[in-house]
């Protein structure tokens, strides 16, 4: 079974740190069921990345896609990130976890961009 974990920073405001629509969304793009992907926050936010980990590994998990949900590659996703997989790993060693790149990385991004702007352009017209 695979599940999948959507890693963000988090943020002290707890109305900020809602991942639910991404989860729905991707889980509809995907064709998955909700309950196979998981949001996790790195800081301020609830589950933290290991609760979130260990829900999947109760759940049965033999593979975890990571996804840091981030635009650059800075020590959260470079450092932070890979360290917690490391970890991870130690602990349930029968467990494949894999990594994608943060969300910056994807030259799609400048389309999401063109959208957001065409969509404010409409807007005010």
């Amino acid at each position: 079974m695979e599940k999948i974990v959507i890693i963000a920073h988090g943020s002290p405001k707890k109305e900020v740190n809602n991942l639910d629509f991404i989860v729905k969304e991707l889980a509809i793009v995907l064709g998955r069921k909700v309950e196979d992907i998981k949001y996790a926050y790195l800081k301020y936010g609830s589950p933290s990345v290991d609760e979130a980990i260990t829900k999947c590994v109760e759940e049965d998990a033999k593979r975890i896609i990571v996804h840091p949900f981030f635009l650059s590659s800075g020590s959260h996703v470079s450092f932070d990130i890979p360290k917690i997989i490391e970890n991870i790993k130690k602990l349930y060693p029968q467990l494949e976890v894999l990594c994608t790149k943060p969300l910056g990385k994807s030259k799609k991004l400048v389309y999401i961009i063109k959208d957001l702007i065409e969509e404010n352009l409409e807007r005010v017209s």
